[in-house]
């Protein structure tokens, strides 16, 4: 049987450093991978003779030093991976990959040695009868998997990568991402505030276009356009915009932090950009009044009070007053400048927030 004698090794995050920096130092070897967990700990497989090795060393270091921690899959190589394709993985490392022996030697691990079998197949096959499929997901599903249960908008405000939202869309979430080319990518959480539902996200991301704020608060009968996610992506995935205008400069019981409009908001839109004919942020979209007869009573964030919570945090908005611009123009800063955010959960967290008073936009198949 032949040795492998390639050091393995999972450290749990402290100091500065991130999964991410301790695994680019060994990137650069042929076949790795990195899984982690939703709080940092995280296993690396390197140097493997195959790309397999690599994952299943990767889940076996995360989950020996994580012990009942869900570890996921994020990137093979210097390629991120999906949340599919790390459940694909995760299935393949669970049923195929036990055939590999592991010895811990020195505070770190190694492939001992690979049988070069795996489980044999029986020779017969009793039949069973099939269940009748469950309606609920629920019953059959690890209420421990996570799953990106809710969702809702943010846009960029920076070219570093920063991103506005709501504090509702992000609050008790294990993972928050945002999707940029049909990958999920991971970011941090670097400021809320509950009170006037405001949140600052940091992505890796350099951004093509970002928005910049309004150096005015909304006037009253202002033109405005509202760029999300209304509704998740069971819709489309696609960005939507509705149009309208400022109807009042107080919200809910004379809330004078935010305005409301008669433009179409709806749960998925929470977090996103209220623009201007500059395409400049006058507010961040908040909520609506969800009740029987009642239509076009949405509200937004003012753009003073963003303002006011990023300069609190060392954030410096970029500001701009341009009256106008073009159609062409607006539909790239719209398109390329709003993210849509998945919140990730488990099963038995989404079932304790729906008995809840909750603003959270649920589009999972886990919800009752």
């Amino acid at each position: 049987m032949k040795k492998i004698l390639v050091f393995f090794f999972l450290i749990l995050l402290t100091g500065c450093y991130t999964p991410a920096e301790h695994y680019s130092v060994h990137v650069g070897n042929k076949n790795s991978a990195l899984v982690t967990t939703p709080d940092n700990g995280f296993g690396i497989g390197t140097g493997q003779k195959s790309v397999e090795y690599a994952i299943y060393a990767a889940f076996r270091t995360c989950e020996h030093f994580n012990p009942g921690k869900y570890c996921a899959l994020k990137q093979i190589n210097k390629r991120h991976v999906g949340y599919d394709e790390a459940n694909k993985w995760k299935d393949k490392y669970t049923n195929n990959y036990k055939f590999l022996t592991f010895a811990e030697r020195d505070g770190g691990w190694y492939v001992a040695s690979d049988t070069g079998e795996r489980y044999k197949k029986p020779t017969q096959t009793v039949k069973k009868k099939k269940k009748p499929k469950s309606n609920n997901s629920q019953s059959t599903a690890d209420k421990n998997t996570l799953v990106p249960a809710s969702s809702g908008t943010g846009f960029f405000v920076s070219n570093n990568g920063h991103i506005i939202t709501n504090d509702h869309v992000i609050v008790g979430c294990r993972n928050v991402t945002i999707s940029q080319q049909g990958k999920y990518i991971e970011v941090d959480v670097i400021a809320y505030d509950e009170r006037n539902d405001l949140a600052i996200l940091k992505s890796d991301i350099r951004p093509k276009k970002f928005y910049r704020i309004s150096k005015q608060d909304p006037k009253l009968m202002d033109d405005v356009v509202i760029a999300g996610y209304p509704l998740g992506n069971k819709v489309s995935t696609g960005i939507k915009t509705t149009k309208g205008s400022v109807t009042s400069l107080s919200g809910m019981g004379n809330n004078f932090s935010e305005f409301q409009t008669d433009a179409a908001l709806n749960k998925g839109n929470s977090g996103g950009p209220i623009i201007d004919k500059g395409g400049n942020v006058i507010g961040v979209a908040v909520a609506k009044i969800e009740k029987e007869g009642i239509e076009g009573f949405n509200f937004g964030i003012k753009s003073s009070v963003l303002k006011s919570f990023t300069n609190s945090n060392n954030l410096k908005l970029v500001t701009a007053s341009r009256s106008r611009i073009s159609q062409n123009q607006l539909t790239s800063l719209v398109t390329e400048g709003t993210v849509y955010i998945d919140c990730w959960l488990t099963i038995s967290d989404i079932e304790k927030i729906i008995k809840q008073s909750s603003e959270k936009a649920f589009y999972s198949e886990y919800q009752n």
